[in-house]
């Protein structure tokens, strides 16, 4: 393994660090400056991107969505993601993992890290021959924080169903990607009694029993009360908003908007969203518990895990429905001094 070049610099606030490791795969760490206050957490995203810009780009987006929701939730950390550009899968360039240690290392504790988009259980594992500054449940085999990432965002969408959609009866629920925290969310929605209808983009992948499949655009034009968004960021679009005939908008993936303008354009047509910090802290939640309560998380099984994120976001959920309502605006603009402040730090 031979890492052949590191650029460090700094764009909004955040501190860009890339490392090239071959001609065709490199990755990028972005952090917010609360890094010297707080240590950063972010998982690692694995993806191919057209550019070295956009590579770094999605990097920082991401470190900045996790600052939001850090900082939302008091968890202890700032707001940090690792983003891998390469063609081939983490099984096939072990070498990536053993850099991404080697930076941690040097970090020295002020960055953790965990999965993400095409990272699971087995990267973490062999990643933490080389590093120990990881939080992924790695001593708590049977807690996944991924489902705990679901179980979150059903949270907050039961206290939509509840306090917004009057405890509607047979509530249809659309779902825009099935792996494991579109699943967990699909599986909570049934045992709610809603009806649920879901879109992945592989052919083949397993949908719970009960779910509906359908295409992409009859999950986003037909008519639902919650459009959940459990894939990638950047799936609503200036194009499809137009379109789009649900009531709410609530999300697991980190910014589901392609740009700010689709965010204004869905709620300028009277479609809500509960911005996804709300909903899909889940996954740091659990980190914040790892890392402040280590021996007890250890002893938790994920029905406990789950009960703890549940009351944590279902709370800020609730709480922040109702503050919107009795403030007249939406959920978004009551949280705007936070996201200024943040999105800079």
């Amino acid at each position: 393994m031979s890492v052949t070049n590191a650029l460090l610099n700094t764009r909004n606030h955040y501190q860009v660090e890339t490392v090239e490791v071959d001609d065709e795969t490199s990755f990028t760490l972005a952090y917010s400056s609360q890094i010297k206050l707080l240590p950063a957490n972010g998982g690692i995203r694995w993806r191919a991107y057209a550019s070295r810009q956009l590579q770094e780009e999605e990097a920082i987006m991401l470190a900045q969505r996790m600052s939001l929701k850090h900082g939302l939730y008091n968890t202890g950390f700032s707001g940090g993601k690792i983003v891998v550009n390469s063609k081939r899968s983490p099984k096939e360039q072990p070498a990536v993992l053993e850099a991404i240690g080697e930076l941690l290392n040097r970090y020295g504790g002020t960055m953790f890290t965990g999965c993400d988009i095409n990272t699971g259980n087995r990267e973490m594992d062999y990643l933490r021959q080389f590093t120990p500054w990881i939080l992924n449940a790695m001593d708590s085999p049977q807690v996944d924080t991924s489902v705990a990432t679901g179980y979150g965002v059903w949270s907050s969408i039961k206290k939509v169903l509840i306090l917004r959609l009057n405890h509607l009866s047979r509530a249809r629920v659309a779902i825009h990607g099935m792996g494991k925290v579109g699943s967990e969310v699909a599986k909570q929605c049934l045992l709610f009694g809603c009806e649920v209808v879901g879109y992945d983009i592989n052919p083949v992948a397993v949908f719970p029993d009960g779910v509906q499949r359908v295409t992409e655009d009859q999950l986003l034009w037909q008519p639902s009360d919650v459009l959940c968004i459990a894939s990638l960021s950047g799936i609503l679009t200036l194009e499809n908003v137009e379109l789009l005939n649900t009531r709410w908008v609530i999300s697991s993936a980190n910014s589901p908007f392609g740009n700010l303008q689709a965010e204004q354009r869905l709620l300028a047509r009277g479609v809500h969203y509960l911005p996804d910090y709300v909903s899909n802290a889940g996954a740091v939640i659990c980190d914040s518990i790892e890392m402040a309560f280590t021996e007890r998380y250890n002893q938790m099984n994920q029905e406990q895990v789950n009960a703890y994120v549940h009351s944590v976001i279902g709370a800020k959920t609730e709480e922040l429905l109702q503050r919107a309502h009795l403030l007249d605006c939406d959920v978004g603009r009551l949280l705007q001094p936070i996201k200024s402040a943040l999105m800079v730090a």
